[in-house]
């Protein structure tokens, strides 16, 4: 993790983006994130050997939350896993596809498994906001909207079917659809006026960061890296089943959870105001004088009372530490820092 650190802020343009999230509907392109199919008469008990979730107890229609872990218990992407019916769809951030793809093929021997990248024929839109559903109703009338997280239902196509799924990722209502490529111009037209419709617009990275900051939602390569233990990042119980056979790093998690304890855990954490006016600043935690954690992601929250809130790691020790937890800016004057409670996988509490 930087000791340094760039505060998200707003532009005038990206706060219509962030209204429509936060009100109505937003629609955002991810095509650019990472996705891996699994073929095979094994690709079920291949992956569930491979990743933290329970594979084998989906059925078609199902998803799940999972991490991909090293055999330190060190995260190595986080994964929306979809049970297909003849495949697994693995969708992840960007810039992670080689890196899984080769971890995967590591542990292939006899196994009839085929791992594929379907970026060249399916990309990925997302409609994020309380309005989302009326949006994904309005286009698709006939459909059974999921009513579970990580829970998705097939539209046939005469180009490829599209699978919409529903997946939260900003602390509100949202769903991903899985589109073919043949029919993603035509299809984004049709989103894009039915978003408007609700009031909604398409949203834009800036947008996106600042409600994902709000939301408490940690990001892969920002928030988590391969040097986390799975279990600092606070998102153990959405992503680890503790009741499933082995997997690669089992022997470590399981370890942690019936003798140890993390050194470490991201925590959701709230600002008094911004440490310094303008550029880089600190990323450093202290208490009382001594380093105490880092921050990961800080955001200047826009609305009538402007919130200034982040993602870090807080050292064990100053976990409870509630009064004396604070961000030294440039200037040299300390900031007080709060800690809100854990981070989330889609910004939904309790």
């Amino acid at each position: 993790m930087s000791n340094k650190l760039s505060v998200v802020e707003a532009s005038e343009a990206s706060l219509v983006e962030y209204h429509s999230l936060r009100n109505t509907c937003g629609l955002l392109d991810l095509g650019e994130r990472g996705r891996l199919c699994l073929t095979g008469v094994d690709r079920v008990s291949f992956l569930h050997g491979q990743i933290t979730q329970d594979i084998k107890s989906l059925c078609f229609g199902h998803g799940a939350f999972a991490a991909l872990v090293d055999a330190k218990g060190k995260i190595q992407s986080d994964l929306n896993v979809y049970q297909l019916k003849d495949e697994i769809l693995l969708d992840f951030e960007k810039g992670y596809t080689q890196t899984i793809m080769q971890r995967l093929q590591q542990y292939l021997v006899s196994e009839d498994v085929e791992i594929v990248d379907p970026s060249e024929i399916y990309t990925l839109f997302s409609l994020q906001g309380p309005k989302s559903p009326l949006v994904l109703k309005n286009l698709f009338p006939d459909i059974v909207v999921p009513q579970k997280t990580w829970h998705f239902s097939e539209v046939d196509n005469d180009d490829g079917a599209v699978y919409i799924c529903r997946r939260p990722r900003f602390g509100s209502d949202g769903f991903d659809l899985f589109v073919p490529e043949s029919i993603q111009e035509g299809l984004r037209l049709q989103l894009m006026a039915a978003v408007e419709l609700q009031g909604g617009s398409e949203v834009g990275q800036l947008a996106s960061d600042l409600a994902r900051i709000q939301a408490g939602v940690p990001k892969m390569g920002v928030d988590m890296t391969s040097a986390n233990l799975v279990q600092e990042t606070g998102l153990a119980s959405s992503m680890i089943s503790f009741q499933k056979g082995c997997y690669i790093g089992q022997e470590v998690i399981s370890r942690i959870r019936t003798v140890g304890k993390v050194n470490k855990s991201l925590c959701r954490l709230s600002l008094e105001s911004l440490p310094s006016s303008s550029g880089e600043m600190s990323a450093v935690l202290t208490a009382d004088g001594k380093e105490a954690g880092t921050l990961t992601s800080l955001a200047k929250i826009p609305g009538q009372n402007t919130q200034i809130m982040g993602l870090g790691y807080v050292k064990r020790a100053f976990l409870e530490d509630f009064d004396s937890l604070c961000l030294i800016g440039n200037e040299g004057n300390p900031v007080k820092a709060r800690i809100l409670g854990q981070p989330s996988t889609t910004g939904i509490n309790g």
